[in-house]
């Protein structure tokens, strides 16, 4: 054995791929992860830099984990070891700063051999380890030039990983008894490879048989058409939909530099809950843009109302550095002027009133239907279920019935539920 190892990640789903796969690299490497941190000699955190606040976070860990464990060599990677890595190496117990392009290389490196894998793709399949869903990365990077987002400095252009890799361990995991796959990348709308598009490696992913179902992580409105809605209605995709709108003001979004306006979006959504009425709808929304005014946060309110999101991630803005914006806001103060913390605060206030509103709204929508999800925790003979259109269901749990089991349930709008069918006892998707 090689030491023992800790690691965990901030930020988004893609991270959360990225971390299991480095755990799944460790080990066959011949190191072995502990969830005892004072008892590793590798600690590897692996960083999200979304806002001001998920770097201070960052850096906030970084110092406690040297506390904790003075020994420890800290590994530092992800989104702010690249694009503050001077910053990172300063902070105390930081033995190297891991940069995203040579992330996958890390458990090679650690074991003094030279790096044979990619960078941003060579990572080996996870054990199941009682995971009840599977992560699976499809592309890196993005070409978009929003004015507010860091993340392309932090991950590069957009890279789309080799189709046939993608099939081959897709297949393996669910082999390996994962119910659920969540497509995840930065922009996963923009996948491209062997001439295959995201909507041809979807319906190349639902001919595979087991008893799975895909999510997607999050996709841009501009990859939302007719297609997508139409792979949405299959029996093996969960019935959620992810699409970031940021705002609802078409002023607003020219200034992001989103590429779409309200009208367009709401068309887009349109054209899948026609054919899916309750499919899950989520979204992102910052509030507090530059030069955002009452009308143009109303106009946001609008849309969110006409939509009737499920869920909503809502970001007070953060000014990132080196972004389009910070400059335009430099250039140009009074065009683009910065908003009392106390306006944005109370417009994320109103945000989340009405997104808590409109989840109960879903929740009441839906009572009743049933629908598949994954047995998450068990506890006291109760099944903690996440359904497959994204809601925690607490249902007593039946004696076959297992974490990590694919299930039928049937729910009221409290989230209390009825399991009706699990993967142990029958076979639910041919």
């Amino acid at each position: 054995m090689k030491g023992n190892f800790y690691i965990f990640h901030a930020g988004c789903r893609l991270n959360r791929y990225e971390t299991d796969a480095l755990t799944a690299g460790m080990e066959q490497e011949g190191f072995t992860f502990t969830e005892n941190l004072n008892n590793a000699e590798y600690i590897i955190f692996n960083t999200c830099t979304v806002t001001n606040r998920a770097d201070s976070k960052s850096r906030t860990i970084i110092r406690r984990l040297a506390r904790e464990n003075p020994q420890a060599k800290i590994i530092v990677t992800g989104c702010y070891a690249t694009t503050d890595a001077q910053d990172v190496q300063k902070l105390p117990g930081v033995f190297s700063v891991i940069p995203n392009d040579q992330k996958a290389l890390i458990p090679e490196n650690l074991a003094g051999k030279v790096a044979s894998k990619d960078g941003f793709f060579g990572y080996p399949i996870r054990k199941k380890d009682g995971f009840s869903r599977a992560y699976l990365k499809i592309q890196d990077g993005c070409n978009r030039t929003c004015s507010y987002c860091k993340i392309p400095q932090a991950r590069g252009e957009g890279r789309s990983r080799n189709f046939y890799d993608i099939l081959d361990e897709a297949k393996n995991l669910i082999d390996l008894g994962f119910h659920e796959l969540v497509i995840t990348g930065v922009n996963i709308g923009w996948y491209h490879s062997e001439n295959h598009d995201i909507y041809s490696l979807l319906e190349h992913l639902l001919q595979l048989s087991g008893n799975f179902y895909i999510r997607l992580s999050s996709i841009e409105p501009g990859e939302v058409n007719e297609r997508l809605a139409e792979i949405l209605t299959h029996p093996k995709m969960a019935n959620f939909l992810h699409v970031p709108v940021q705002s609802g003001s078409k002023y607003i979004l020219r200034k992001m530099r989103r590429g779409y306006t309200p009208k367009s979006y709401l068309e887009k959504i349109g054209a899948v809950k026609k054919q899916n009425p309750n499919i899950h709808i989520g979204t992102d929304i910052i509030v507090g843009f530059p030069s955002e005014t009452e009308q143009d946060f109303q106009d946001t309110i609008t849309l969110v109302e006409e939509v009737e999101f499920a869920n909503i991630h809502v970001f007070p803005f953060s000014m990132r550095r080196h972004t389009p914006v910070e400059k335009m806001h430099k250039e140009n103060p009074q065009e683009f002027p910065l908003l009392h913390g106390d306006v944005i605060r109370n417009r994320v206030s109103k945000i989340i009133l009405l997104k808590n509103k409109l989840d109960l709204l879903y929740r009441q929508k839906t009572a009743g239907i049933t629908v598949r999800g994954i047995v998450e925790k068990l506890e006291n003979n109760t099944a903690e279920i996440l359904t497959e259109n994204y809601l925690r269901v607490m249902a007593d749990a039946q004696d076959k019935v297992r974490q990590g089991d694919l299930v039928f349930v049937t729910y009221n709008e409290k989230l209390i539920g009825n399991i009706h069918a699990s993967q142990s006892a029958t076979e639910i998707l041919k």
